[in-house]
Formats: structure tokens, sequence, C-alpha cells
């Protein structure tokens, strides 16, 4: 929490330290003895500042700020204090605290006896909900002003205007409703895709048609929210549903379409996801993906440049964005073998190896996972066969089930090109079976998944030939196989691993 602030987070957090205490020069000045009521807990912010990860340091340092103290009151009141300073400092940058202030002003000022103050607080906060489709902050804002107006005798308010008041709450209540569940297919939807991968057998796309069907059915029942059609919200949903589906049936260019039709809507309604701009990076990355499974280059970096000028006021998010925008920029460059290139774009990162493998880890497993697996291509494409085996075992020692299927199967497929490259056959001898083994206990082998196994039993027995190039040519796999055999570097592995007469070579 400490080292997630900000600057200004910082100095604001002094600040208020300060003046809960009524000595704001102690609190911004850590060298200056302060009172007891805040030594301990102002103490204990400065030491964890110094140490940026925990260890023997920051242990030997807080045993000699607080000898034989205990340290639990000291660190749940900086919490609370840090937690309040944040709250403060965020203001009224968010739609949701905005909404709540208006709700909490109006409960204060009709407890007062201000009943028409109070109303009008109401409506700042539903027409600011609408405003933003925030459905449930609208229901709220209704019931509270129905529920006064009942303490109040209904005064002033006839029939027709609580039936209207009512009508608007069951609106919104199934607006709402008909969003988490059309929220809940596509997450559903997504999480097959990220466990699974892309379909590749006609059995697997049948599977997806229970949720395909539970979408069409739902669009159908709510063909119109109301009296400007489809929100943004519903809109949204179902193009990334769409999306999601055409990339899981390997289908690139029906979700490059469907993604160039979210993005016109998000270019439209800018207001509605700025403050979480998750997904328009969703729709990005999603684009990119797209672009690169079609091999459209050229056109990945105007949507690389579009992602790294997103400005987040979401701190978490804010530090993810630059490792997306370096991932998709070195894949570009790994796929097209411009391997010089991509150790200069690296080397920029690389200025602070300690600060760029911390980044690097508060990536989700997955996403740390393809990145650390594109670093190893990187290394073999350059050469640094030994440095790509190390930073492969800090993947490989992750158990399997911590990982999607295809990162498990492409990780230990990589692990055995790269010890083929090294010439390792004692370990590939026995290492191979252990994998197959492996593969087909998590699931089905895929035709992609077989090709390389086989290759690899060729290499082992000397049958490796020149021949193999036109085999991977002519290799009639789904999408997602194409992809793997992208992913592994499998023709650069071939055309090292056999000269032009068709002899093995290491």
């Amino acid at each position: 929490m400490v080292h997630s602030l900000t600057k200004s987070e910082k100095r604001y957090f002094r600040l208020v330290a300060g003046r809960q205490t009524g000595d704001k020069l102690n609190a911004a000045r850590p060298d200056v003895a302060r009172p007891d009521a805040t030594r301990g807990f102002l103490r204990l912010f400065d030491c964890l500042l110094r140490h940026e990860t925990p260890g023997d340091a920051l242990t030997t340092d807080l045993d000699r700020a607080f000898p034989g103290a205990t340290l639990e009151p000291a660190r749940k009141h900086l919490y609370r204090v840090l937690m309040q300073s944040l709250r403060q400092f965020e203001g009224d940058k968010r739609v949701e605290v905005r909404i709540g202030q208006l709700l909490h002003d109006s409960q204060i000022l009709y407890e007062r006896g201000l009943v028409q103050f109070s109303q009008d607080q109401l409506e700042k906060a539903r027409t600011l909900a609408e405003q933003h489709e925030r459905g449930l902050y609208v229901v709220v804002a209704a019931r509270q002003q129905v529920e006064q107006w009942v303490r109040w005798q209904f005064d002033g308010v006839d029939e027709p205007t609580l039936a209207s008041q009512h009508a608007l709450i069951r609106t919104q209540l199934e607006r709402t409703q008909t969003a988490l569940h059309h929220a809940a297919l596509y997450e559903t939807l997504l999480l097959r895709y990220r466990t699974q991968g892309m379909m590749t057998s006609a059995a697997d796309k049948l599977r997806l048609n229970d949720l395909l069907l539970e979408e069409y059915q739902l669009l159908n029942r709510h063909s119109r929210v109301g009296p400007h059609g489809r929100s943004f919200a519903m809109q949204q949903q179902h193009l990334h549903f769409q999306s999601a589906y055409f990339r899981m049936i390997g289908d690139g260019a029906g979700s490059l379409r469907v993604y160039r039709e979210l993005d016109a809507l998000f270019q439209q309604n800018p207001t509605l996801w700025a403050e979480q701009p998750l997904y328009y990076v969703q729709l990005l990355e999603g684009i990119l993906t797209d672009l690169r499974l079609l091999e459209q280059y050229a056109e990945m970096p105007f949507f690389i440049d579009r992602l790294r000028l997103i400005d987040t006021p979401l701190q978490g998010l804010k530090q993810t964005i630059p490792y997306v925008v370096l991932y998709h920029s070195l894949l570009s460059l790994v796929d097209q073998r411009c391997y010089a290139d991509a150790a200069a774009l690296l080397n920029t990162f690389l200025t602070d190896a300690p600060a760029f493998e911390r980044g690097l880890a508060q990536l989700a497993l997955p996403a740390r996972t393809e990145f650390e697996l594109l670093l190893v291509r990187l290394n073999v494409g350059q050469g640094q066969l030994s440095a790509g085996l190390h930073r492969l075992n800090r993947v490989l020692v992750r158990p399997a089930r911590s990982l999607p299927r295809p990162l498990y199967a492409q990780s230990r497929l990589m692990n055995l090109l790269l010890h083929a490259r090294l010439g390792n056959a004692d370990y590939l001898t026995y290492a191979l079976r252990s994998v197959e083994r492996k593969l087909n206990a998590t699931g089905n082998v895929s035709g992609g998944e077989q090709l390389v196994l086989t290759l690899l039993r060729h290499w082992l027995t000397g049958k490796l030939s020149a021949a193999v190039l036109a085999r991977l040519d002519a290799f009639s796999g789904s999408p997602a196989d194409h992809q793997l055999l992208r992913d592994l570097d499998v023709r650069q592995w071939a055309e090292r691993m056999t000269d032009r007469y068709g002899r093995k070579t290491t």
C-alpha cells in the first residue's frame, strides 16, 4: 500500500496525519521529533518507504526503530489514516463517490427538517446516476425520495407522481438485472477462453452453443430497455461477448470486425467509461491479438500508441499499461524475427532491471507467464539459450493448476525445443515421455502439440530432415494450432536443426 502511493498522495497523507495531531510541520518532516500520538505510525510509514520489498533489511530496520515494541497498533492506525487520506484525495473524481455524497447530504438535510433541499439533492443524485448508467444508484435515490414522501405524509405528491416513481424503480431494476445477466454470460465465456483457449474441434465449438443461445434469448427478451434503445453497457457487453465467441472458434476476422464496432461505440461514449477504462484496455488488447492472429503487423503500432496514451486515475491499471504496451510491441517484433529491434526496445525498460522485474511480478499470473515466455523467445532468437532456459525454469516450477492449459502446454513444449537446441538428447529421451503423459492428463492433445512431439522424436532418432519444412507449410491444423507453432517458433527451430541436405545439426 505504501509503495503504491504517488508523490502527491504521500504529501497529502502527511498533511492529513499532521492535521489530525495539530502539528503539520512535524508530520511533513520525518527528521523532526513528533508528538507521541503520531510518532509510532509515521515512523512506521517512513520505515516502510525505505524498503521496497519485505526482507531481513526491513526486519532489522523495524527492530532498530521500535526496540521491544508491538507494531500491530501502529500498523492498524497507519492503515486507517492511509485509507482516510486516499478517500479524501480521490474526492469528487469518481461518479459513485459524488452520488454517495449527494445521498448522504440529502439524509443530513432531511434529518434537520430541510425537506425541499433534501429532495433537490436526491434529484441531482438520480440525474447523475442516470447520465452515467448507474442503475442501482438510481434505485437507491428514488427509494430514498419515496421514503421521505411517506414520512412527510405525501405533502405535494399526487398518485401519478408516485406511480411514475415506482415505474422508474421497476425499469431500473429490470435493466440492472439484464445487465448483470449479460455480464455473467460474457464472464463465463471469457473464463472458458482463458482456461481452454481456442476451440480446436467441432465438438468443442458445439459446447459454446449454450451460452450463445442464452445470450440470443436475453437480447430478444430485452430488445428495448427504454425510450432510447439499448444502453451503452448492454451494447458493450453484447459486442464483447460476440468478439470473445469469434475468437474462441478461431475466427480472427470475425472477432476483429466486432471489435471495430465496439471501438466505434467507445469513441461515441467517452464519458461512460473514462473513469473505469478496463474494458477499453481489453478492447485494444483484443484488436492487437486479432491483428497478430491475422499477421497484420503493419496495423498494430496504431493501436499500441492508443493504448500507450490512455490516461487513467487507477494506479493499478496505470502501472500495468506500460507492460501491456511493451508486450504487444515485443510480440510483433519477435514474430517478425526483428530480434535486434526487440532487444533495443526491451533495454529501454531494463535500465532499472529490479524495478522492471517487480512490475512484471505485479501482473496477473497468466499475463506474466505470457510475457516471460515471450522474453524466452527473444533470448532464443538472440542465441542466448542459457538465459532463456533460466527464465523458462521460473515458469516451469509453477504447478499445472496455476496456469491455463494452453500456457501450460506451451511452456512444456518450449522447454523441450530449447533443450533440443542445446543438444541435450539424454534429457529429452525421458522428458518427452513425461510431457506427453502430462498433456494427455490435462486434456486431449491438439494437432499442433502432437506435431511438435513427433518432430522432437524424429530429431532424437536422427530422422529429422529438410522435408519437415514442407510438412510444416502443409500443416492444416486449427488457428489455435498455427498460433501455437508460431509461439514456439517451430519453423525457426526446424530450419536451424536441419541443413539443406537433410542432415541433423546441433
